[in-house]
């Protein structure tokens, strides 16, 4: 039989399309990535790259492997910042700036499968940014039996990987399996000089009993850091393609361009024990408490001056070595250190054919972030990286840009009811959601508003129907809303100017949460071919945008209220069951987004109304095809983005593109202790193709003329260069 054949990784060459496109019956558009894919790309993949194929997903690649935290995706136009994301129903992103932080989470050897769901999060979802929709990972189970996994990598730009894994098995009569897998990776940066080094830990302990009775507590660590990619406008890719995003790989006095001041380093732990229990009479109650750490510093180069401010007080000569005309440079970091933790419950009852389902959730969010400066020494690389040491004033002050303290907290309930009829072909359902925020931060520099405080709440009905035509189709309905509230903690408090006792960045004083209604209506076949497709329509209020700058060298994100979004769209994805061990997929997505307001600029307007939404593409599609006869497997995939604007305005473009990715490898029979053991290559960016793949957007690129006639001057966007070609060979064998 094709396919029969065992394997280490997971594989059971059963999901249509290769592994994208796993069969679906929920009433929303949903897509679920399964072993099938997972375990034949590159064991240095981010979940990000893991689903950049699914219909609605467009990846911004910003590395040769797939692995930087660096990337990001839009999901249906919007920007990441508005998916929800969970790692085994644990809110596994940033808390205040959203950013799915996914290479943390966990290893790709331990991801069961992930489902995106583009447009509507599940009700009972613990997040509370998600229009565009949510991707849930899931850590695979500890297995049966004792035995584990071995993964060894390496591939170019001195890439190198290790792996390994542990399973218990049952312990005794307890019940208990557990697992426990510790990796290392480095690589050179494949743009620029610098490393890459990344050092991750995932384990879990699983018991399970009775009917429904199940226990998992499990564990993530990472360790990370990374020299950053410089953001370059169009005119410096024209004359200089990528090496214009070079940071400079030797150190001379002043240049705070040198390399070893441009990085980010960051650690985490993420701890979750979802519980399911069997109450009997048709209760089931469900229950996760979780804890999730984040700290971490982004280093940049800047200058600064001798005589420097802390916000509006002098802080008398600061004896920076290496001065200049007054100024010197220094290392400016941003130091977060984040602590969420919370439970969300769940408690249904299902009687006859309906379902009824109540939850709470509770969170606390407690983030402290600092950017203090600190000296160069004369090897270019500053004191500390995480300010340990920081420049102080005379008065023995340290010299900081920021110093903010915020608390969230987060109440939040919601009610849902399913009903089935006609045989169970027809489900209704209808749920609401009612969210309760409330803030409160602190800014301890000197003429800053020190107090801030505001309190948020927010319903959210939806509703949603399906029938199965016949056992094979199914159509569905869904009306829902969502919002988002202001990313970054800098819109809570002000960024100064260490030089002059003036302000680089104001915090907002125009907060509102974006909000949504979306309505879809879509169409499921599944078979030996496996078709999804729908139509979406959203409407957006208070729509939040994130224009950034270089300020003194560091790159800057503003919060900007774009007022309201109309998008509308169709996907379609389709992908063949297994056949003869060939499995074709195709996906597509149009999209048209327009903003509906002009926006405001100093004292007038753009006049941005109806133009097309930045990053927007209107077409990308993605076509593939997957071989796989148990013992051979190759696959090849294809992604095309199509143009973009990267302003309101609509005045600059950044160019379509497409990348290619292939995938070969063999597997073995059992020789001696070694259990299936494969080799494999990935080979990223095949063809090597050079691009623009992301942008931090803008107003306008050139200068107009605004509604009331001033002349509104223009800011050239900056864009991160696409990731190169990357190969990257494997040895893997179970035991």
């Amino acid at each position: 039989m094709v396919g029969a054949a065992s394997s280490a990784t997971g594989v059971t060459n059963t999901t249509p399309g290769g592994g994208l496109l796993a069969p679906e019956t929920a009433a929303q558009a949903q897509q679920t990535v399964t072993r099938d894919f997972i375990a034949k790309q590159s064991p240095t993949s981010n979940p990000l790259a893991l689903i950049q194929y699914v219909p609605g997903v467009t990846l911004s690649s910003a590395d040769a492997f797939g692995q930087s935290d660096q990337s990001s995706f839009y999901m249906r136009g919007m920007g990441q910042t508005s998916v929800g994301y969970t790692l085994n129903g644990i809110p596994a992103a940033d808390p205040s700036h959203y950013v799915p932080f996914t290479s943390q989470a966990a290893d790709t050897e331990n991801i069961s499968h992930i489902t995106v769901q583009q447009g509507v999060a599940d009700i009972a979802m613990p997040v509370y940014n998600a229009l565009a929709g949510s991707i849930k990972e899931s850590l695979t189970d500890p297995a049966e039996h004792f035995g584990g996994k071995i993964d060894l990598s390496y591939g170019n730009h001195q890439a190198a990987r290790e792996f390994i894994r542990l399973d218990s098995g049952r312990i005794g009569q307890s019940g208990i399996k557990t697992f426990a897998s510790y990796s290392y990776g480095t690589h050179a940066m494949w743009l620029g000089p610098g490393r890459s080094r990344r050092s991750h830990v995932d384990a879990m302990a699983l018991r399970e009993w009775g009917e429904g009775n199940s226990a998992r507590v499990f564990m993530t660590y990472n360790q990370s850091s990374e020299p950053y990619l410089m953001s370059i406008t169009k005119q410096q890719w024209a004359q200089s393609g990528r090496s214009a995003a070079y940071y400079d790989p030797t150190y001379s006095t002043g240049d705070y361009n040198y390399y070893k001041l441009n990085e980010t380093h960051q650690h985490s732990v993420i701890i979750g024990a979802p519980l399911s229990f069997n109450l009997g009479h048709g209760l089931t109650f469900e229950s996760s408490p979780y804890y999730v750490h984040i700290h971490g510093a982004g280093d940049n180069g800047q200058t600064q001056a001798e005589y420097g401010y802390n916000g509006t007080q002098p802080t008398g000569n600061l004896n920076i070595p290496n001065a200049v005309d007054g100024y010197a440079p220094v290392l400016a970091i941003d130091n977060w250190n984040q602590h969420s933790a919370g439970f969300n419950n769940s408690l249904s009852w299902k009687l006859g054919h309906n379902e009824l389902k109540v939850g709470y959730w509770y969170n606390y969010y407690d983030q402290h972030e600092i950017a203090p400066l600190s000296q160069i020494g004369p090897n270019g690389e500053g004191e500390n990286y995480w300010g340990k040491y920081p420049i102080r004033g005379q008065n023995g002050v340290p010299l900081m840009l920021f110093n903010i303290h915020l608390i969230q907290q987060l109440n939040s309930v919601f009610l849902s009811d399913t009903y089935k009829a006609l045989n169970d072909r027809l489900t209704l359902n209808a749920g609401f959601k009612f969210v309760m925020m409330s803030y409160h931060s602190t800014n301890a520099i000197p003429g800053d508003q020190y107090n801030y405080g505001r309190n948020d709440a927010q319903p959210l009905p939806q509703v949603s129907a399906s029938f199965q035509i016949t056992p094979h189709d199914q159509i569905y309905l869904d009306g829902a809303t969502a919002f988002m509230e202001p990313t970054g903690i800098l819109v809570y408090g002000t960024y100064w100017d260490g030089s002059a006792p003036i302000v680089d960045q104001a915090h907002s004083t125009n907060l509102k949460a974006e909000y949504s209604i979306s309505e879809e209506i879509g169409y499921r076949h599944s078979g030996l071919v496996n078709i999804t497709a729908s139509f979406f329509n959203y409407n957006m209020t208070n729509k939040q945008s994130a224009i950034s700058t270089y300020v003194g060298g560091r790159l800057l994100s503003n919060y900007v209220n774009a007022g309201g979004q109309t998008s509308r769209g169709f996907q379609f994805a389709a992908g063949l069951r297994p056949w003869h061990g060939f499995s074709p997929y195709v996906s597509f997505q149009y999209l048209h987004v327009t903003t509906d307001n002009n926006l405001p600029s100093g004292l007038d307007y753009i006049r941005s109304a109806g133009k097309i939404a930045p990053y927007s593409p209107k077409t990308t599609v993605n076509v593939g095809l997957s071989y796989d006869n148990g013992n051979f497997f190759v696959n090849g995939y294809m992604s095309y983005v199509g143009s973009q604007y990267a302003t309101y305005m609509d005045d600059q473009t950044m160019p379509a593109y497409a990348i290619g990715n292939v995938t070969a490898g063999y597997r073995f029979k059992k020789l001696w202790i070694a259990k299936s053991p494969q080799v494999q290559v990935n080979v990223m960016n095949l063809t090597d193709n050079k691009y623009l793949s992301a942008g931090n957007g803008g107003y306008n690129a050139k200068t107009t003329t605004g509604v009331f006639g001033s002349t509104i001057p223009g800011r050239a966007p900056t864009y991160i260069v696409g990731g190169g070609f990357g190969i990257i060979f494997s040895v893997t064998t179970g035991f």
